[in-house]
């Protein structure tokens, strides 16, 4: 007994959180294999209280009280909306910028029309597109301030110090701003008046919180630059108050392993470290999604895959080519533009929490959300308007007493005199029809915006396998695929598909990204100043990462370099390999990106005889973290039917209603095979198996859906 203490008491645990709109996910691994998933309602705006609700769930089903399970904790890495939400519900703080006289109007005159951009498949949702993007600060907040440097960052006009005080003193006095941001012309070139006027407003100001733009985004573009330095500085109090608060509670239970927060680079960081970077962790909870797709990819041999994430309020949609998850250095975020490298995750207001309504006529789903609160008319909490879960519950997809295992118990008789109130009854159709109608419709706007997603990058659907995942997927997941014509259908890893994004944050490595601005022809005359360049940021981000602790042996880089074509406005990363650069590499590296550019936009498309132009260096570098087991399982024989726990009525579009056959997802082995129609239930989302489609287990449990070739 006392050797089984000692055994339990050693095992090590890896917790990976992820806080969304509508549900707070926890995944904990053991380092034997072991995976215990848990759920719980978030709670907004006090997010933290739905993270350790869920947190208690899970020490409790590993026997452990929550104390306990984090003292034996060797990575905890969180990944929030917090950021997001803040931006969203315009809450972010009244914010102050210092720019280079002259550049006062920098984000009124945005980039032209950028403001048209940023989401366009919410266009079906939307009458305008022209829409500016709501205000971040009053325009008497901006303070021109005398100073200037040249491309090469060379001093024209010297720092007025005296005007940088005077300007700190009228902001953070007079106007009670929260934060300040820094951005002056050419710092990407040379960051020296931006930290000394950091340092000026320090000395006098202790306390301010000043974002500089060299540091959040040392890239050219002065209103991609000004526009996401702002945005830090509007986001970072909100932020820094979250992991502060989360962090204190985190230390009173007992945790002693690093506080990692998921970035949308696609790695963790330090919380502190990424609070005071707070635009970096937009959208940072569905790339851990995408990473978890990576892995799931790398077992199965898949190199081409789309993902799709449907949660409570959005599905999120992302690409992984070649092995390799795809980033994008200009993302929008309300319409606001930021230029920190990111995961290239594409949202649109498709969720279960959905709102349906009838519009001219016709039936319309999303974008607007019943969210979290008051939630879906069949949670019983107060919401009246019908939504894409009443749907589910209606036409018998959701078992309403086996919602999150019974967790929580859905009014099946609501949802039915909502949808007959407002969609039914307007259109003259029965309550089936119209609760069809609502799935099938956001089945299609699923659909085309993975459509509209693939095509834009460039690439073909039929060369891509369908990852689909998130609490409300399950039973959109055929319906989704068949409208595509992609390669292979897959729900990931069963009964972690609900937390697949906090069991990828789990599992992500902590990551720097160094970047180093330029507007130089390619290759240049010295050859040796891009490769110094390189050598500073990979040494720099060494030394980030020995300080936290991580070995020479469990550090990895990755270089990269931004290219376009002479007086063009696009740029295109290529990955560097690693060696020498000297001319030989230089003119792979410009085949290499004429490739990449035809591919994205045509053959023929590019003008070479222009000339290239290096924008940017990027460095990635990784430190790798201690994580848990995944392990596949011998295969079982095809049949399932042990796990059969019953039938209920269900509604098809083809076919009306069938008394279908359940079975019990989460009992469910590698090597069963389910044809539809059928309905597999798990602890955490719903498999819908329509007629004529076949639902397969491998060893690792994902569920491979099929056509059958007789239907």
């Amino acid at each position: 007994m006392m050797a089984l203490r000692a055994a339990v008491r050693d095992v090590a645990y890896y917790v990976g959180t992820d806080v969304g709109g509508t549900f707070t996910d926890c995944v904990v691994l053991d380092d034997g294999g072991r995976i215990v998933i848990s759920k719980a309602p978030s709670t907004p705006p006090r997010f933290g209280e739905g993270l350790f609700h869920a947190l208690e769930k899970a020490a409790g089903q590993l026997g452990l009280r929550l104390p306990q399970l984090l003292a034996r904790t060797r990575v905890f890495a969180h990944g929030c909306t917090v950021a997001t939400n803040a931006l969203i519900n315009q809450r972010g703080a009244r914010v102050g910028l210092l720019t280079t006289k002259g550049f006062e109007d920098t984000l009124l005159l945005m980039r032209g029309s950028a403001y048209c951009q940023g989401l366009p498949v919410e266009a079906w949702y939307r009458k305008t597109q022209n829409e500016r993007p709501f205000e971040l600060l009053p325009q008497r907040c901006v303070i021109g301030i005398g100073e200037r440097l040249d491309r090469d960052g060379e001093e024209v006009v010297r720092l007025d110090e005296a005007a940088v005080i005077d300007a700190a003193r009228f902001l953070l006095e007079e106007e009670r701003c929260e934060a300040l941001s820094i951005v002056f012309l050419w710092a990407c070139a040379n960051p020296a008046h931006e930290r000394r006027a950091r340092d000026l407003i320090l000395a006098r100001y202790p306390a301010a919180c000043v974002t500089i733009s060299s540091e959040v985004v040392p890239l050219i573009g002065e209103y991609e630059r000004t526009s996401t330095a702002v945005l830090n500085s509007y986001l970072r109090p909100e932020v820094e108050r979250y992991v502060t608060e989360l962090n204190g509670t985190l230390d009173q239970q007992e945790l002693r392993a690093p506080f990692y927060l998921m970035q949308a680079n696609g790695g963790v960081v330090p919380a502190a470290h990424a609070a005071a970077r707070a635009v970096t962790i937009l959208q940072s909870g569905p790339t851990g999604g995408v990473l978890a797709a990576k892995i799931v990819g790398a077992l199965l041999g898949s190199d081409k895959i789309i993902t799709g994430d449907m949660g409570g309020t959005s599905f999120d949609i992302s690409l992984i080519v070649d092995g390799e998850v795809r980033y994008n250095t200009r993302s929008y975020h309300q319409r606001h533009v930021v230029a920190t490298p990111m995961v290239d995750v594409e949202s649109i207001g498709a969720g279960g929490g959905s709102i349906a309504a009838v519009h001219e006529g016709r039936i319309t789903v999303g974008p607007q959300s019943a969210g979290a609160n008051p939630g879906p008319v069949c949670y019983q909490r107060a919401g009246t308007q019908p939504t894409v879960t009443d749907a589910n519950v209606v036409l018998g997809y959701l078992n309403p007493d086996f919602f999150l295992g019974g967790a929580l118990r859905l009014d099946r008789a609501a949802a039915e005199d909502a949808i007959e109130r407002v969609i039914a009854r307007p259109l003259g159709c029965s309550v089936l029809e119209a609760a069809d109608g609502m799935h099938r419709i956001v089945n299609a706007h699923m659909a085309d915006a993975i459509r509209y997603h693939v095509l834009s990058r460039g690439y073909d659907l039929r060369d891509f396998d369908l990852y689909l995942f998130g609490g409300a997927t399950g039973v959109h997941a055929v319906g989704i695929g068949a409208e595509l014509n992609v390669r292979s259908m897959v729900v990931p890893l069963a009964g972690l598909a609900t937390v697949l994004s906090a069991f990828g944050i789990a599992n992500s490595d902590v990551l720097r990204v160094a970047v180093a601005s330029h507007a130089t022809p390619f290759p240049p005359d010295d050859l040796g100043a891009v490769a110094q360049t390189y050598e500073r940021l990979e040494r720099e981000g060494r030394v980030e990462l020995q300080a936290e602790g991580f070995a020479t042996d469990h550090v990895d880089v990755e270089r990269w370099a931004s290219l376009r074509y002479h007086l063009q406005l696009t740029e295109v990363d290529v990955p560097v390999p690693p060696g020498a650069i000297d001319a030989c590499a230089a003119q792979d590296l410009v085949r290499r990106f004429d490739a990449r550019y035809a591919e994205l936009y045509g053959e023929g498309a590019g003008f070479k005889d222009a000339g290239r132009d290096l924008i940017a260096q990027l460095v990635k570098v990784r430190g790798h973290t201690p994580k848990g087991r995944l392990d596949a399982a011998p295969l079982d024989s095809p049949h399932a039917e042990y796990a059969r726990k019953g039938e209920r009525p269900v509604y098809f579009s083809r076919g009306g209603v069938v008394d279908t056959p359940l079975y019990d997802g989460d009992a469910l082995r590698g090597g069963n095979v389910i044809d539809g129609p059928a309905v597999l239930e798990m602890l955490g989302t719903t498999v819908l198996v329509p007629p004529g489609y076949r639902a397969e287990y491998d060893a690792y449990r994902n569920i491979h859906l099929q056509l059958l070739e007789a239907a």
